[in-house]
Order: C-alpha cells, then structure tokens, then sequence
C-alpha cells in the first residue's frame, strides 16, 4: 500500500509539474501579445516562460492545441471585466452598463484582437483563429439578443436580427481598434461614439432610452 501511494503521489506531483508547465507557457505567450509582438515565436515563449523550446512542444501536439490553450488563458484573465448586467434595468442603465463594460472589454484585449487578425490572416494556427473570432462574435450577439429581448419584441424577426446585428458590430473588436488607433481617438471619445451608435439604434426600432 505504500508503495501504491507514493506511486499516486509522484503522479499527481507529475500532472501538477505539467499543469503549472502549460500555464506558464500560455501566461508568457499571452504578455508577449500584450507587449506588441503578435506572433511571437516558440524561442520567445519558451525564454519568457522560463522552459526550454523543447519544452513547449512537449506540452503541446501542435500550435493549434496551443493556440487553444493560449485563448481558454486569455478569457479566463479578462473574465471579470464581463460583469453581468441586470436584466431587470432601465433601458438606459442596461445601455450605459453594456457600453462601459463591452468597452472596457475591448480596450484591455485590444492586442489578442489583433494577434488573432494577424493569426487568422497569415498564420500557421489561421484555422483556431478565425474559430475563436466567431465564436467570441457569436456570444457578443447573444448576449445583445438577450439584453434587449423586451424592447424587441414587436419588431419583425428580421428587423430585429438586423437591430441586434446593428448593435453587435458597434461593439466589435474591429469597430474598436477602429476608433481607438485609426482614427487615434481617446477612450472617452470612442466609448461615446459606441453608445451614440448603440442608442442612435434603438431609437430607430422605436426604443426609447
């Protein structure tokens, strides 16, 4: 029985070596993205996470495993800036919330928003990275499509997949990077812009906030 024992405890001592291995090499790629090196190479990762480059294709099959890792450690950083908004809220307040916490969003993953255009466009993990772009667009829809369920309700359903779309791509990662480096406008300029397009919107469709 000691022996079973110290063999479970090597073991799970192994798994949490490997663990704490693959956290440090997604933390690094991610600082690196965050600095402004869009598609740092494995040397890089390897130098800032403290492994060998060997290492880092130890732990993963390929760069698309990594990539995948890379992004499930990015969403779980920036988690906390997406705060849920009462549904229950005015209209204004659900407007005003959406816009500061969809912003704040952006503004602090406005580098993975480019590495992943970089990535989708000539790298060698373009696949995962197109994924990750829909998949985070898809849930940016939901989340509008559910935030103003009530106010749409007498809207067509194709008027209010073009609302909801409308609202959605005022919000997008692109609109942002955008507003905030090409056309070089300030936070606070580019958040009132969002939510004039956002408000502008919903006045259309005979919302009033």
């Amino acid at each position: 029985m000691r022996s079973a024992a110290a063999a479970a405890e090597r073991l799970d001592g192994r798994q949490s070596r490997t663990l704490r291995s693959r956290l440090a090499i997604c933390e690094a790629c991610l600082d690196i993205v965050q600095e402004g090196t869009l598609q740092p190479s494995a040397d890089e990762i390897a130098e800032r996470a403290g492994v060998s480059r060997r290492s880092v294709f130890n732990h993963f099959a390929d760069l698309g495993e990594l990539y995948d890792a890379v992004v499930e450690v990015g969403m779980q950083r920036c988690a906390p800036l997406l705060e849920e908004i009462p549904l229950g809220a005015p209209v204004d307040q659900r407007v005003d919330r959406l816009v500061e916490v969809r912003t704040s969003f952006l503004e602090a993953t406005a580098a993975f928003t480019r590495a992943l255009t970089a990535q989708a466009l000539v790298g060698p993990a373009s696949d995962q990275a197109i994924r990750v772009s829909r998949d985070a667009l898809r849930l940016q829809h939901r989340e509008v499509e559910t935030l103003f369920a009530g106010e749409l309700t007498s809207q067509s359903a194709s008027a209010r997949d073009e609302i909801i779309e409308a609202m959605a791509g005022a919000m997008s990662p692109l609109q942002w990077e955008y507003l905030r480096r090409s056309r070089s406008h300030s936070l606070t300029r580019a958040r009132a812009v969002v939510k004039r397009t956002v408000v502008s919107i919903l006045r259309d469709a005979g919302v009033r906030t």
